[in-house]
């Protein structure tokens, strides 16, 4: 294995060397989950979502969102594309749906008065033919939701940030792949609330571990073997971040008399560790210019065609 720097100073030696069988970071504890869909690569956490919606109404059900809520959501006309309608004629509720290609509402399930009698099945209905968006406003309700961004050119990126603007070609090798998410109730038991304050510090995590993800993915993860008069003394594997940060954190693991080895193992970076490092620099360029993602749509029209 080709070292990415190689320090001595006579009585210490450091190498310090690319991890290539590092250990996924989504196998650490983690607060945030990540569900991501893509037609070719297995990304983020395991879960069996054939789609956005299939999370959405996870999620719903996962977070004790009252299934009256739910029903009245409906009944008040909020939805886009359900409604519940009363039929006075046969003295029961119809659940209708609106069809986009007739643009006919047809009525796909019927209720006996009162609504509230059977809440459960009503609101399980409901779900069931909710668009995305109705949906997604109620799983907001009890989840902190955040999308992630696939680049995928060269090398592979994930972020919660979308690539435009900062990545070379990211209109065609970029876009939403999916989400990382944690409940409020999660947020709570964590930092004692749901303030503002604490929701800033739960986003920072999730970021955080998308980070370390994205790390991960780019390999760009280290390792290190520790010599003391030839004799190895200590080694350990699976330091993710840029060199930079890798270094900081070898550092903490060597005796204080050999440290300067750590401060000193940049400058001594072999050449092989260059192109990895100005490729990735491609990827982050330009970071003052970021610009917003396009509209939402087309974002989820990305994210719609990785699942096919």
């Amino acid at each position: 294995m080709q070292n990415a720097a190689e320090i001595s100073d006579g009585r210490y030696k450091l190498e310090i060397a690319h991890d290539y069988d590092p250990i996924s970071p989504r196998e650490w504890e983690r607060f945030g989950t990540m569900v991501c869909w893509h037609k070719r690569y297995s990304l983020g956490d395991e879960h069996d979502y054939k789609a956005p919606e299939d999370l959405y109404r996870s999620l719903i059900r996962g977070g004790g969102i009252d299934d009256g809520k739910i029903i009245d959501y409906v009944k008040n006309g909020n939805a886009e594309n359900i409604k519940l309608a009363y039929n006075r004629s046969e003295r029961e509720w119809e659940l209708q749906v609106h069809g986009d290609y007739t643009d006919r509402w047809y009525v796909e399930r019927v209720y006996d008065p009162p609504l509230d009698a059977e809440s459960g099945i009503v609101a399980d209905d409901i779900l069931e033919y909710m668009g995305e968006e109705d949906l997604r406003h109620f799983a907001e309700t009890a989840y902190m939701i955040e999308p992630l961004y696939l680049y995928d050119h060269s090398v592979q990126s994930i972020s919660t940030r979308s690539f435009y603007g900062r990545a070379q070609h990211a209109e065609w090798d970029s876009g939403q792949v999916g989400f990382v998410f944690v409940s409020y109730a999660d947020i709570k038991e964590r930092y004692g609330d749901v303030s503002p304050k604490s929701i800033e510090k739960a986003y920072k995590t999730i970021k955080d571990e998308v980070e370390n993800y994205d790390y991960y993915m780019r390999g760009e993860c280290y390792g290190f073997k520790f010599y003391e008069n030839g004799e190895e003394k200590d080694s350990c594997w699976g330091f993710l971040g840029d060199f930079s940060a890798a270094i900081k954190a070898i550092a903490e693991h060597l005796p204080k008399d050999a440290k300067h080895l750590a401060e000193n193992a940049e400058y001594g970076a072999c050449k092989a560790a260059k192109p990895q490092k100005d490729l990735l620099g491609r990827i982050v360029k330009a970071k003052e210019k970021v610009q917003k993602a396009p509209a939402t749509n087309k974002t989820r029209a990305k994210l719609r065609e990785n699942l096919e």
